[in-house]
C-alpha cells in the first residue's frame, strides 16, 4: 500500500496546483495583451497539476518495491556508500546520479509534509526507504522509528527498522533490534530476514550451537540462488569452525 500513499500524497499536490494556476477565459486564438496577468488553459493546467504524480513514480520506481528485502542490507550491493558515491560523481548525464538527485529533491519535500502532518505513516516509510537508497542510514533509523511507532508495531516494519539499525550499528544487535527481531519473528515465524537475525542474535551472545542450528533450519528452507542463501551459508561455516576451535581447547 506504499504506492497508494505516495500517489494520494502526490494527487493532493496536483490539485493544489491545479487551484492556484489563474485561469486563462480568452478564446485560445487571443492574444496576450500587454501588461496582463499570465494565465494559463485547461490543458496547461492540468498539465502542471500533473507533475507531482510523475514525479512520485519516479521516486517510487527508483526506491523499488516495497517489499522486505530476502537479505540483510548490509548484503546488499549498490546499497551501501551511495551518499559518498554521489559526491563524488562528476557526470550530472550519469543515470544513477540523475536519479538520487530526483529523489533528493522529493526527499525535501516529504519532508515538509511530514513537517505539516507528522503522523503521515507512509510518508515516513517513503522518507526512510529513500534516505537508505541515498546513503543516509542515519535518518533512516530515526524515520523507521517513526513509521513503526504509528503503524501499531508492524511486524514488517519492525524487521526493516532492526535491519536498519543494525547496519547503522555495523552489524551489533543492541537491545532495541533484539525486542524489534523477537517481535517480528513471534508474528511471523518463516520470515527468512527475521530467523537470520535470530540467528546473529544468538552468535553475539555465543550461544554458536543454538545459532548453527537457526542458520542450518533456515539455508535449507532458502532457494539456492536466494541472496539471502550465500550469506546464510558463510554463517554456518563460521560457525562450525568456532565449535570446533572450542572443542579443541576443552581439556581431556
Amino acid at each position: 500500500m506504499i504506492w497508494l500513499g505516495l500517489v494520494i500524497l502526490a494527487a493532493f499536490g496536483g490539485l493544489a496546483i491545479y487551484a492556484s494556476l489563474p485561469r486563462h477565459h480568452g478564446r485560445s486564438g487571443d492574444a496576450a495583451t500587454p501588461g496582463t496577468k499570465l494565465s494559463f488553459g485547461p490543458v496547461a493546467r492540468i498539465g502542471f497539476s500533473a507533475l507531482p504524480i510523475i514525479a512520485a513514480v519516479i521516486l517510487y520506481t527508483a526506491i523499488g518495491m516495497p517489499q522486505i528485502p530476502s537479505r540483510p542490507y548490509a548484503e546488499r550491493e549498490g546499497e551501501r556508500n551511495l551518499a559518498a558515491a554521489a559526491a563524488a560523481a562528476t557526470d550530472v548525464t550519469d543515470p544513477d546520479f540523475q536519479t538520487d538527485q530526483q529523489i533528493r529533491r522529493l526527499l525535501s519535500q516529504i519532508v515538509l509534509t511530514l513537517e505539516a502532518n507528522p503522523r503521515n505513516l507512509q510518508g515516513w516509510i517513503v522518507l526512510a526507504r529513500g534516505s537508505l537508497r541515498l546513503g543516509d542510514v542515519e535518518r533512516a533509523v530515526a524515520a523507521f522509528a517513526r513509521a513503526y511507532a504509528l503503524s501499531g508495531h508492524n511486524p514488517l516494519l519492525a524487521i526493516e527498522y532492526a535491519d536498519t539499525r543494525i547496519t547503522a550499528q555495523q552489524g551489533q544487535i543492541d537491545q532495541v533490534s533484539r525486542d524489534l527481531v523477537l517481535h517480528a519473528l513471534g508474528q511471523m515465524p518463516n520470515h527468512q530476514l527475521s530467523r537470520y537475525y535470530y540467528g546473529m542474535m544468538l552468535k553475539q551472545q555465543n550461544k554458536y550451537q543454538q545459532a548453527l542450528n537457526v542458520f542450518t533450519d533456515l539455508y535449507r528452507d532458502i532457494p539456492k540462488d536466494d541472496p539471502l542463501s550465500g550469506a546464510t551459508e558463510a554463517e554456518i561455516q563460521l560457525l562450525n569452525a568456532e565449535i570446533a576451535d572450542a572443542t579443541e581447547s576443552e581439556p581431556n
